[in-house]
C-alpha cells in the first residue's frame, strides 16, 4: 500500500501527546511517516515526544517560536504547511495532541482510496471524550458521518480525514499555500482548509469510528470558546501555565497568589483562556508588594479603605474615587469583603477622582465592571460606556450574576454605548 504521512500538532499537552504517538506506532498499516510538530512546548512536554523520535519514521520538529510573537499566525496552519512540504506520502492525514487514532485507521482509509481511484478525500465517525483536568471522562458521544460532503467546515474534526497529496497541491495552486494560517481561523482552522479541499472535491463517508478526541477544559475549543474579542479591564486570566494575570488596558500584570489574597481577588473568577490570546497582550511590572510603595502600580477596580477613615474608595484609572454613602455602596453591589486597607499616606498619594453617587447621571464616569441590565438585556462598563453582553460571555468571563444592577433606560442613555462584547467563536 503507498506510504501515509501523518502530521500531528503539538503543543503543552505532556498528559496526551504520548498517546498520540503510540495510537500511531500501533497501526496495522505500517507504510506511514509522522510529522511532529512541536510549537515550542514545555520541557515536560518536549521529553514526551523525545522518547518516541528514534523511531526512523518519525521526524520531530520544534517551531521555538517566542510567546510574543504566536498571536500573529494560527500557528498549527503553519505548521502543517512546513510539514506538508516536507512530506513524501501519497495520502495525508492529520492527528493533534489529545487525539488517538485507533489501530486500524490508516488501513481502513487508505483500503478504501484504493478501492475507489476516483475519490480523493475521506472522513470517518469520531468518538468523543469530555473530561475532566485529570481527564477522567464525564460524558462521551459520536461524531456521526453525514454521507457525501460538499460543505464540509465545521462539521468535519481535524482528525478524522484522509485525502490525496494530489488535492493537496490543486490547492496550494489556486490560493498560494495549503491551509491559511492567518491569525482570524485560530478556532476554526481545519475547516478553512475544509473549504478549500472542497472546492475541487467532496468528502466521503467511512462509517466507522477511527479516532478517539478528547475534550476537556484545556482544549483549545472550550477556551476560545465564547471569549469576546477585547477582554474587559480587571479580568483575571490564566492560559495553560500556572501564572496568573491581571488585563487592564488589553496589557496583562502577573499577580502572585500572595498577591490576590492581599488585594481580595475572588480565585472562582479565574478565566482560562488560549496562550494566544494571552500572549497578544503585552506584558509589564509585576503585582507585588511593590504596589504599596508605588501607588502608580496599584491595580485599578479595586475597593481601598485607610484605617483611620470610614471612607471607602473605589480606584480607577489610577484616581481614587469616593463611594459617597452606604447607599451607594449597596446599589452599585460592592462588597466589603473586598475592601483593600491601606495606609493614608498611601491612599493621599493617589490622586482624586470623580465620586461615585447614588444617581448614576451624577456620577459622570462610569465605574468599571458593573455587570447591569435594562430591560432582557444585559450591559457590561467598560471605559466609559455601556457594552452589550450575551448571557454565555457573562459566563465564559466568570461575572458574577448576583451582582447584576438594574437600571434604567434614561441611566443608559446617559453613557456612550460601545461595541457589544459578543463571543467570536461558539463550541462545535
Amino acid at each position: 500500500m503507498p506510504k501515509v504521512t501523518i502530521i500531528l500538532t503539538s503543543y503543552n499537552k505532556p498528559q496526551t501527546v504520548g498517546d498520540s504517538i503510540k495510537s500511531v506506532l500501533s497501526q496495522t498499516l505500517k507504510d506511514w511517516e509522522l510529522f511532529i510538530m512541536d510549537d515550542a512546548s514545555n520541557e515536560d512536554t518536549q521529553k514526551v515526544i523525545k522518547q518516541y523520535v528514534d523511531d526512523p519514521r518519525i521526524h520531530y520538529y520544534n517551531s521555538n517560536i517566542k510567546d510574543n510573537e504566536r498571536y500573529k499566525t494560527t500557528r498549527y496552519a503553519a505548521l502543517i504547511n512546513q510539514a506538508i512540504l516536507l512530506s513524501t506520502g501519497e495520502y495525508i492525514s492529520y492527528l493533534t495532541d489529545d487525539t488517538f487514532y485507533l489501530s486500524n485507521r490508516l488501513e481502513v482509509m487508505v483500503q478504501f482510496l484504493e478501492l475507489h481511484l476516483d475519490i480523493d478525500i475521506v472522513y470517518s465517525k469520531q468518538k468523543v471524550n469530555i473530561v475532566d483536568k485529570e481527564l477522567r471522562i464525564i460524558s462521551e458521544r459520536i461524531r456521526d458521518t453525514r454521507g457525501v460532503l460538499r460543505q464540509p467546515q465545521n462539521i468535519v474534526d481535524h482528525c478524522s480525514v484522509m485525502h490525496r497529496r494530489s488535492i493537496a497541491h490543486k490547492v496550494y495552486n489556486k490560493y498560494g499555500d495549503f491551509w491559511d494560517d492567518d491569525p482570524a481561523n485560530w478556532h476554526n482552522g481545519d475547516a478553512v482548509f475544509w473549504r478549500r479541499l472542497a472546492v475541487f472535491e467532496p468528502f466521503y463517508p467511512i462509517e466507522e469510528v477511527l479516532d478517539i478526541s478528547l475534550k476537556g477544559p484545556n482544549s483549545f475549543q472550550n477556551m476560545n470558546a465564547y471569549l469576546p474579542e477585547k477582554i474587559p479591564n480587571g479580568t483575571l486570566v490564566k492560559g495553560l501555565s500556572s501564572k496568573i494575570y491581571l488585563i487592564e488596558g488589553q496589557i496583562r500584570r502577573e499577580i502572585t497568589k500572595e498577591m490576590l489574597e492581599k488585594l481580595k481577588y475572588n480565585m472562582k473568577m479565574i478565566v482560562t483562556i488560549p496562550d494566544p490570546v494571552l500572549f497578544k497582550h503585552r506584558e509589564e511590572d509585576v503585582i507585588d508588594e511593590s504596589i504599596f510603595l508605588e501607588p502608580k502600580k496599584f491595580p485599578n477596580q479595586r475597593l481601598v479603605q485607610a484605617k483611620e477613615d470610614e471612607s471607602i474608595y473605589y480606584i480607577q484609572n489610577n484616581k481614587k474615587r469616593r463611594i459617597i454613602n452606604k447607599k451607594t455602596f449597596k446599589k452599585y453591589r460592592f462588597s466589603e469583603k473586598e475592601i483593600v486597607q491601606v495606609s493614608s499616606f498611601f491612599l493621599e498619594a493617589i490622586p482624586d477622582g470623580i465620586p461615585i453617587y447614588l444617581n448614576l447621571v451624577k456620577t459622570i464616569i462610569l465605574p468599571d465592571r458593573l455587570l447591569c441590565k435594562t430591560g432582557n438585556k444585559y450591559y457590561l462598563s467598560n471605559d466609559n460606556k455601556f457594552h452589550e453582553i450575551h448571557l454565555k460571555v457573562i459566563k465564559k468571563m466568570k461575572l458574577p450574576m448576583d451582582k447584576v444592577i438594574q437600571i434604567k433606560r434614561s441611566e443608559l442613555c446617559n453613557y456612550a454605548v460601545g461595541k457589544p462584547l459578543q463571543w467570536m467563536y461558539q463550541l462545535k
